[in-house]
């Protein structure tokens, strides 16, 4: 029997499923969003707490584990020390409201597991930990150690991996189950820069828009004093706020990887203001609304593109001002062959002429793999062989713990057909109602278990 026929077989015995929901509902209990240090849990309690648990499932399976002092952990099949890693994250964002189910239960809903992580990441962690079964328990021994690292500060910052690199070897590849399948062989930098800008005019007693900067804004609002007779306008709507006038916008928000559909509130209310003589569009108010009016970075000087990631993304996510000066964001998804110092200084001439300055707030640099490497193959046709149709690579601009680990990909565990089953805004990783089919769970754990087998033909 060859090893997909055993794999096949062995993630489709019932009691090795039952096994598996199970675990899962013992790590969707935990509510490990990652916050401020307390004494040795550089992530807090809870987190830990998280940590605690992946290694008491990964030791009840005969697994050692490496706990790097509460960053991250280490669970490890094999004694070579050439490495392969599994990069997962038991970190989550807050459940916030209108869930249908408990969040941090369990709820097996036909063929959706709902939870909170059950797809981001926590699921994937389960799915990593039973290919490991697969191979120990069927007694394969690989030419490499498989080291699955389990994270804690994904959702924030990816710090546990900065640390991971201080006291390990990074593997010599790695894969992360944070996406989608196929393999992701590129993702965009990321940039988030702040412009400050002086004082608003004087009829405009505040500006406010946009909730994280990371999101097009979807509402927007400015409080103005005048004598002019305001008119209705789509998407705009005005009421009497003591001796203000409150302008309110209406958009639609999207992530800033994905703004195509779009509609940025910010741009809304800037234009609104400007053609109702509330500002002048030769201010930087003009600059605002011209940059919010697209995404493509042409307004700020910044646009760009390639055959490989398509075209830089820019979005202004949140305004902040008043009297004292405007504040702007920009949530930048740049090529990975420009410097991003380069982008910083196109933003800095753009808004320059307007007493503007430029503020970076995060950056991470992006990856790019040729589809046409060995290890990429073996994960493609891993996943072509389970899926049953063809699985081209591909790139974008979200990020994941592929771009904090040198020599690391993007591999599921989320199959685009299985991922609308509750419409666009529930059932999502970060969304309410969030799930991981059952055919994503358990496909998911054949095809990682074909990777790996795929892997050891050729490291």
């Amino acid at each position: 029997m060859d090893i997909r026929e055993r794999a096949k077989q062995y993630f489709a015995d019932p009691e090795i499923r039952k096994q598996a929901t199970d675990d899962l509902a013992e790590i969707i209990k935990i509510p490990s969003v990652a916050g401020e240090r307390e004494g040795i849990y550089p992530y807090g309690a809870v987190c830990a707490q998280a940590l605690d648990k992946a290694a008491e499932l990964a030791e009840k399976y005969g697994f050692k584990v490496e706990n790097h002092e509460y960053h991250c952990m280490s669970v490890l099949y094999g004694d070579s020390e050439k490495e392969i890693g599994i990069v997962c994250h038991l970190d989550v964002v807050p459940a916030g409201d209108g869930w249908s189910v408990p969040p941090y239960e369990l709820t097996v809903d036909g063929d959706l597991f709902m939870g909170r992580g059950t797809h981001d990441d926590k699921g994937p962690f389960i799915q990593s930990l039973y290919t490991l079964r697969f191979f120990k328990e069927n007694g394969i021994k690989l030419p490499f150690t498989v080291r699955l690292i389990l994270g804690s500060d994904e959702e924030v910052g990816s710090s546990d991996l900065e640390y991971f690199v201080t006291v390990r070897k990074p593997p010599m590849f790695s894969f992360t189950p944070d996406s989608e399948f196929p393999v992701c062989i590129g993702e965009k930098g990321i940039l988030s820069v702040e412009c400050d800008f002086p004082a608003v005019p004087k009829s405009i007693k505040e500006i406010k828009g946009g909730t994280v900067t990371n999101a097009v804004a979807g509402r927007a609002y400015a409080l103005v004093q005048t004598e002019a007779e305001l008119p209705e306008a789509n998407g705009i709507t005005l009421s009497q706020c003591g001796e203000y006038i409150k302008i309110e916008a209406v958009g639609k928000a999207a992530h800033a990887a994905m703004p195509e559909s779009s509609v940025n509130a910010i741009n809304l209310l800037t234009s609104y203001l400007i053609e109702n003589k509330l500002a002048e569009r030769e201010s930087y108010i003009g600059l605002i609304c011209d940059s919010t009016a697209e995404y493509k970075g042409n307004a700020l000087g910044i646009a760009a593109e390639n055959e490989d990631f398509g075209y830089l993304t820019c979005v202004g996510g949140v305004i902040n001002g008043g009297e004292g000066g405007v504040v702007q964001s920009y949530n930048i998804r740049y090529l990975p062959e420009t410097p991003y110092s380069e982008i910083v200084k196109a933003i800095e001439d753009s808004v320059a002429r307007y007493g503007g300055s430029v503020r970076v707030c995060a950056q991470s640099d992006g990856y790019f793999v040729s589809a046409d490497d060995e290890k990429i193959k073996a994960l493609t046709n891993a996943c072509e062989s389970v899926l049953g149709i063809e699985c081209k690579p591909y790139t974008m601009g979200g990020g994941t713990y592929a771009r904090w680990l040198p020599n690391t990909v993007a591999f599921g565990s989320a199959i685009e057909s299985e991922r609308k089953y509750l419409g666009d805004e529930r059932g999502g990783p970060h969304q309410r109602d969030e799930y991981i089919s059952r055919r994503e769970f358990f496909d998911g754990m054949l095809i990682y278990s074909l990777s790996v087998s795929n892997l050891s033909e050729i490291l």
